[in-house]
């Protein structure tokens, strides 16, 4: 959309400061108390910009939302002290949290807000605090997702402040796991202006980091005016409609108060305990109380329902179930032919044996009868007030019991208890009959019910007294398996329900229905009667969804599967969902998905191994008030192959090329991702497919970002799972190219085939117990694949590992002598980080060459186990480090028949690791020994890491066609770039932006190359470079390389739209000579102890084709080669790669002549090969993008400096004509250079001692 020319001061803002924190202002003309308050009053919604969530209009019963991708919605960080909210994203700052993704994109592409590492010694509290809201309707529901490190924060807080009261919404002191977790809770009505606070309390003891991410307002919006209400709905004063139940519910439904007005509701009888009991004045157990002064119970409401405050009254128990608190009703008497109904509001939080009863009670004139239950509701609801209610018909005068008990922690609450007109109050003549039923905490058969010898809450069966945790666990304690029976198998014959039980709270439920009441397809084939579970309507204001939950279950086996027949007819947003809970954990296991196919199908789902407890929830969603017949139901549940005593042969086999199966390896249950077997078709990357189809979970369960995927040998089929995302940071290259069958098991995350061997040399474990093996897959940034094939497990050791990091172990290698090399970490002397991680945590192998530890001329030995012999020329690669005081020397031998030296290094110690690398040739089984000869200096030292052995000869210092990997090619450790990587990638790798389908040595989409993707930097990392090994000191010598840049044509179209008169630079608007950044670049600089110096560099291009670059390269000391790839300021989103580097010692580059180029046409500015750009060309001119005249054109513009010569030019960045180039001149202080191009006259410029010029 065209930006007008007064909110210029808006773009700058943007541009000059962070861009996640600068917006477009409203001019909407609403009034305020219409801003920000969940409804689109204006086209457009421009009234509901930077509220807390984004100002668009989402579809019908979509919520609002805030992800934080763009911006921060109108959150304000209002911390008071160094301890403060940002946006942030994973790894863009070296000092922000370090979180491996966000919980949108579920990558570290993805933004969220964040608070840092606190560092002071005083408690602090950063405090993120909404816009101000309006009038947030009863049914609101605040949903958000929150990652905090375990341990690493006293406090966790979300509170809502309205008028002078703040109200604690949620409150938590942890712990918290080590994932992103939901936090769901409703507001409750809310009239006028609010605000909400989500914060986070820190002592000197926590010190880690909080994140929140995906913020949404769920039906938060009150009904808008309608021209005519439909038929069955109520007119508001308003003007807006609600349904007919609604109305003297003790809500405001309409937003005005006119569905609750007195006159309205006159034959209504309410009673909210503000003061005192009203009818319900026969109370056992029950306390009337408020929040506000109440004990600090962590499940006690945080107000009451009538007026959602601190400081309004409720009836709350903790009663236990052997003592269950009662409340009466006076007699009454329905007056026919009407019923008399009680809405009531409960609360049932804190306990899953939490249970709220509603009895009917009635009085014959003989005698009185048997309590009838008329409602159940038990478990865990939440800390929310959720609406009920039931009808009454009865010919008898009657009574309404409420009975409610909990488990330890729990707590019980009723409020505004609602009687209709048509109930009719009968005098009471004398107190209740004295044998009046208390109800027990809820029905069982005669043979379940606990014996008074066996302890509280353990079963009685048989002369058995079965204690709560072996309850569900699939294994038989009592002789007819009665323990077993209320666990999730049903046919929904049995009233029981097989132990489901509904937990839902919004206007859906599930319900047991009798065949013919089916309200869908009718009876299956199988059965012509009987009973199944449907979702039917309910009564509840919260979320929409229906929920029905097994007891708890567990351990189960691998082999744990549950079969259900199902129907589902419903439109597109319909779905029926299986949830396994642990604890705040929940994983989506299955899901069919809206459509208007009816019939009943069968299926099948793989639960696998799990520990105890863990509990089944069936989720469901369909439009029962919609168009058509559309219904949701299961039946016949059954769970078979869940005894984790269960096994067969097959679970014990570990060997396995998974042709034929898995084996005895299953996918783990215990993370977010799964592996599953597929069939391999050809060199293309492995991809699995999404579960059952394309995946789209409902509201309950918003999509989990995998962050690992566990295999473990047991036996179970595999699982079909989301992509993953995978590494971005370091990848190591594989060693072999090569196809093991047709099969594999695979995860989405990254690599190409390579062999891996690790010797198991454990002691015996203890008796009765076994070991399992465990293949874990880690993803942290971009789309690939893992795979796993050939599994071998045989007797004796392996044969070495072909490459070592020392992180876990020595590798096998033996140290000689008096066993100096030790393998260190975090230690105070030797190299400060290793090579493999770059941090002080990492490990590598280290020897102590001062005269105390090993004397002047002697030797220190470290010796590799035997290696197999070599069917081909390899490369021995590894780092080593010397001490900058001169340790002495360290040498490489092979020991085949005898020993051969094949290297030795004695003059380079330093700050940085090196890379040393040999040619070896081998017939026969050979070690390799690394001999350090001490120089007898005091504090020295001599350290290895990352050992690789590749096939084919070694390639040239710092040359690399990355077909075999990075060649000793390393990202940069510089905190200020941000700690970014470059990936080693192909074009058939998978990636989210486009990337050159080939590479530049062989062509094709199975070649390799180095890439970049620009997206991945954000405010704390401006770049991300590629470095070589160190090099030595050069006169001349060449670099050359070849690089690839591609921008989707959406960031050309950004440019072009705000170009100025520039030509192809585009300016800030209005603004000619204001020039914006590139949206991309890549820069070779050489770095050294003197400093960094750009010797060439190359903008944003969407070319899309491999183009050549060289440039001459000298330097006086030791010197290293960065290619860094740089972020100017746009929002550039697109790869950048490199291959075929290659760097020439001692030789110049061959720049092509004039002549070699196109013919410079009169009047147009040349270079030595060949014409430029016209001016104008470009933005706003006849091309969008600055695109290269030819591929093979160098990007330099002249050669370097000449040994003995004065000043001359050094390529630097290069700005497209007809703007000047910035060039870099190597100049004594004080020179002054005057400098004309032709077409683009430039004033003198006076360089002082400068090493680099920009625009």
């Amino acid at each position: 959309m065209p930006l007008c020319g007064h909110l210029l001061p808006a773009v700058v803002m943007l541009l000059a400061g962070s861009p996640g924190w600068a917006w477009v202002p409203n001019h909407c003309r609403t009034p305020r108390e219409a801003e920000c308050n969940f409804v689109c009053d204006c086209r457009g919604c421009p009234d509901e910009a930077q509220c807390g969530y984004h100002g668009v209009s989402p579809s019908p019963g979509a919520p609002f939302t805030c992800d934080f991708e763009r911006d921060s919605c109108g959150w304000q960080d209002i911390s008071t002290a160094g301890y403060r909210w940002l946006r942030d994203r994973a790894g863009a700052s070296p000092q922000g949290p370090q979180l491996r993704s966000d919980h949108t994109l579920g990558t570290d592409l993805g933004w969220y807000v964040a608070v840092g590492t606190h560092r002071g010694r005083e408690t602090a509290t950063a405090a993120l605090r909404s816009p101000v809201l309006h009038e947030a309707a009863p049914t609101c529901e605040l949903r958000l997702w929150y990652h905090a490190a375990s341990g690493d924060v006293a406090e966790l807080r979300l509170e809502l402040t309205h008028g002078a009261e703040t109200l604690t919404l949620w409150r938590s002191p942890g712990p918290w796991g080590p994932d992103w977790q939901e936090l769901v809770v409703p507001t409750g009505r809310i009239r006028g202006a609010f605000r909400v606070t989500f914060s986070a309390t820190r002592n000197a003891t926590h010190r880690g980091t909080v994140a929140l991410d995906d913020v949404a307002f769920w039906r938060c919006g009150l009904p808008t005016s309608q021209a005519h209400c439909p038929l069955g709905h109520h007119r508001c004063r308003n003007e807006a409609c609600v349904a007919h139940p609604q109305l003297c519910d003790g809500e405001d439904n309409c937003g005005d108060r006119s569905d609750e007005d007195a006159a309205l509701c006159r034959h209504y009888v309410a009673t909210d305990f503000e003061m005192g009991l009203g009818l319900w004045n026969h109370s056992e157990g029950w306390t009337r109380n408020r929040s506000a002064g109440s004990p600090r119970l962590p499940a006690w409401p945080r107000g009451d329902h009538t007026w959602n405050s601190a400081q309004g009254f409720f009836l709350a128990s903790v009663a236990e179930p052997s003592a269950p608190a009662v409340l009466s009703s006076p007699k009454f008497q329905a007056s026919a032919p009407h019923n008399c109904s009680l809405v009531f509001y409960h609360y049932l939080h804190g306990s899953e044996a939490g249970c709220l009863q509603v009895f009917l009670q009635t009085a014959s004139p003989a005698a009185p009868q048997t309590p009838i239950l008329l409602r159940r509701r038990h478990g865990e609801l939440g800390a929310a007030w959720v609406r009920d209610r039931v009808d009454i018909q009865s010919r008898h005068p009657f009574q309404i019991l409420l009975a409610g008990q909990t488990g330890p922690g729990g707590v019980v609450g009723l409020d505004d208890l609602i009687l209709s007109d048509h109930c009719k109050p009968i005098p009471e003549l004398a107190s209740p009959p004295p044998g009046c039923w208390a109800p027990g905490p809820w029905p069982q058969p005669s043979s379940l019910q606990p014996r008074s010898f066996c302890e509280p809450g353990h079963f009685f069966c048989g002369d058995l007294c079965v204690p709560p945790e072996q309850l569900c666990d699939f294994q038989q304690q009592c002789p007819g398996g009665e323990d077993e029976q209320e666990c999730g198998t049903t046919d929904f014959e049995s009233p029981s329900g097989g132990g489901w039980e509904d937990a839902s709270v919004g206007r859906l439920q599930w319900v047991r229905l009798p065949a013919p009441d089916r309200g869908g397809p009718g009876p299956d084939a199988r059965r012509a009667a009987g009973h199944f579970l449907a979702v039917q309507r309910a009564w509840g204001q919260l979320a929409e969804e229906a929920r029905v939950l097994t007891p708890t279950l567990g351990p189960s086996g691998p082999r744990c599967e549950l079969h259900l027949v199902y129907y589902l007819q419903s439109h597109p947003q319909g779905f029926l969902e299986l949830v396994v809970v642990e604890g705040s954990r929940r994983e989506l296991v299955w899901q069919a998905l809206g459509s208007t196919a009816g019939g009943w199908k069968v299926d099948r789902v793989l639960l696998g191994a799990r520990r105890r407890p863990f509990r089944l929830e069936l989720v469901g969603l369909v439009d029962v008030d919609g168009p058509g017949q559309q219904g949701a139901g299961v039946d016949d549940m059954t769970l078979m192959g869940c005894s984790p005593a269960a096994a067969t042969e097959e679970d014990s086999e570990v060997s396995c090329n998974f042709e034929r199966g898995a084996c005895g390896w299953h996918t783990g249950h215990l993370t977010d991702a799964h592996w599953h077997r597929v069939e391999s078709r050809g060199p293309r990357p492995l991809r699995a497919p999404g579960p059952y189809g394309s995946p789209s979970p409902g509201p309950c369960c918003p999509p989990a970002h995998p962050a690992s995927g566990a295999l473990s040998p047991s036996g179970v089929p595999l699982l079909l799972v989301p992509p993953l995302w995978a590494p971005n940071r370091d990848p190591a290259p594989g060693d072999e190219a090569r196809r093991g069958g047709r099969n594999a098991l695979v995860v989405e995350v990254w690599h190409p085939w390579q062999p891996l061997a690790r010797s198991l040399g454990h002691p015996p474990p203890p008796a009765g117990l076994g070991r399992q093996l465990l293949f874990e897959g880690l993803r942290d940034g971009y789309h690939g694949s893992m795979a796993l094939d050939d599994v071998t497990l045989r007797p004796g050791p392996c044969w070495a590992p072909r490459r070592c990091s020392f992180e876990d172990s020595a590798c096998g290698f033996s140290v000689g002598g008096r066993g100096l090399w030790t393998r260190q970490a975090n230690a105070s002397w030797g190299p400060h980080a290793d090579h493999t991680t770059e941090t002080a945590q990492g490990h590598y192998m280290v020897v102590d060459t001062s005269p105390q530890a090993l004397p002047r001329g002697h030797a220190a030995l470290l010796t590799s186990e035997e290696q197999r012999p070599l069917v081909q020329p390899t490369c021995l690669s590894f780092w080593y480090h010397l001490s900058l005081r001169n340790p002495g020397t360290l040498r490489v031998h092979v020991e085949e028949a005898g020993r051969q030296q094949v290297l030795s290094v004695s003059s380079r110690g330093g700050a940085t690791w090196r890379l040393g690398s040999v040619d070896l040739q081998a017939r026969q089984a050979w070690r390799v020994v690394f001999e350090a000869v001490a120089a007898g200096v005091e504090h020295s030292y001599m350290a290895l890491d990352d050992l690789l052995l590749q096939d084919g000869p070694c390639p040239l210092p710092a040359s690399c066609d990355f077909e075999a990997g990075l060649c000793g090619w390393n990202h940069v450790p510089r905190p200020g770039l941000g700690g970014y990587s470059w990936d080693w990638s192909s074009g058939a790798s998978p990636s989210r932006y486009p990337q050159p389908p080939v590479d530049h040595t062989l062509g094709t989409e199975a070649g390799h190359f180095a890439l970049f993707e620009t997206s991945v930097l954000g405010p704390g990392g401006r770049a991300a470079g590629l470095i070589s090994q160190p090099l030595p000191p050069t006169a001349a010598s060449c670099l050359r390389f070849w690089y690839h840049m591609g921008f989707p044509e959406h960031f050309c179209e950004w440019a072009r739209a705000r170009g100025g008169g520039h030509g192809s630079r585009p300016t800030l608007p209005g603004h000619p000579h204001t020039l914006l950044p590139d949206q991309g670049e890549l820069r070779v600089v050489l770095s050294s102890a003197q400093g960094q110096l750009a010797v060439w560099g190359a903008g944003g291009r969407r070319r899309h084709q491999w183009l050549e670059g060289q440039v001459d390269v000298a330097s006086a000391v030791e010197f290293q080669i960065v290619f860094e790839a740089t972020l100017g300021g746009q929002p550039a989103l697109g790869p950048i790669a490199l291959d075929d580097v290659e760097y020439l010692a001692g030789q110049r580059c061959q720049l092509p002549t004039p002549s070699q180029g196109k013919p410079c046409p009169a009047g147009q500015l040349c270079s030595r090969a060949g014409p430029l750009p016209a001016p104008g060309a470009g933005v706003g001119g006849s091309r969008p993008c600055l695109r290269d005249q030819e591929s093979h054109r160098p990007a330099a513009l002249a050669a370097g400096p000449q040994p003995g010569a004065g000043p001359s030019w050094v390529p630097g960045r290069r700005v497209p004509p007809p703007l000047p180039t910035v060039l870099q001149l190597p100049v004594r202080p004080e020179t002054v250079v005057p400098l004309l191009l032709r077409h683009a006259p430039v004033a003198d410029f006076t360089i002082k001692g400068a090493s680099s010029l920009g625009p």
